[in-house]
């Protein structure tokens, strides 16, 4: 049955579509969180992030040596970008990436809101942006229990209109993540109040096969590139 939810849920709810403000507020209003404790679900869940991020910075160390020398070689300013995003229960959080702007670009606000974000991005940064590989200095705030691997995305503080959904919706009870719901159903194409109702969902029918299956279309999106920012800003 909660499959055919999710399926029903999938093919019925437009992630890029923008509707009325009747649709977001009744959608707020009537949304009924999971009861469930999940405790066993989310021990596990901790356990799988933790062994398989140190696992992955091992394995990945050579390759984020690499980025490290690249980035110094191509821009002045710090190997690692690091930015306040809003966490579990609604913490601020130190969250990091590979730099990929310039140091003179605005820092505490997303990308989509710059007027010419190409010019702040450096040439290693389209690269990293373009491969996600920017992404991977944030295996350490999944080591750390920061994040985790699946959960909703974290945005900046300024972003307060999706964070104040997320609020009302129960979104701030579990972790963020590298990826989520909303990065594989359209990444930074999905708007906002979409985002946050993406991130409801996920919460409230998260399990260890959803978190699974997350994996695997998140790996299928980075390779084809769908919905990336940095796509858009090269056409």
């Amino acid at each position: 049955m909660e499959k055919q939810t999710e399926k029903s849920f999938e093919e019925s709810f437009g992630s890029t579509e923008k509707y009325s403000d009747e649709f977001y507020q009744e959608y707020v209003e009537n949304f009924q969180p999971s009861k469930k404790k999940k405790r066993f679900y989310r021990f596990v869940k901790r356990v799988f992030d933790f062994l398989f991020a140190f696992v992955a910075l091992l394995v990945l160390s050579p390759i984020m040596l690499g980025i490290a020398i690249a980035i110094k070689c191509d821009s002045k300013g710090p190997v690692i970008f690091k930015q306040k995003r809003v966490g579990k229960d609604g913490k601020a959080f130190n969250f990091y990436k590979f730099r990929s702007m310039k140091t003179d670009a605005p820092h505490d606000c997303a990308t989509s809101v710059l007027l010419n974000p190409e010019e702040h991005i450096t040439k290693v940064g389209k690269f990293l942006r373009k491969t996600s590989l920017d992404e991977l200095p944030q295996l350490w705030c999944v080591l750390c229990g920061k994040m985790s691997f699946i959960g909703y995305r974290p945005l900046v503080l300024t972003e307060e209109n999706c964070n104040e959904m997320r609020r009302k919706l129960g979104v701030f009870s579990v972790r963020p993540g590298i990826s989520g719901y909303a990065q594989v159903h359209g990444r930074d194409d999905v708007y906002y109040k979409n985002k946050a109702i993406l991130d409801a969902e996920y919460v409230k029918k998260s399990s260890l096969w959803l978190d699974l299956k997350l994996i695997f279309q998140t790996i299928a999106v980075v390779l084809k590139r769908k919905g990336n920012a940095t796509e858009k800003l090269n056409k």
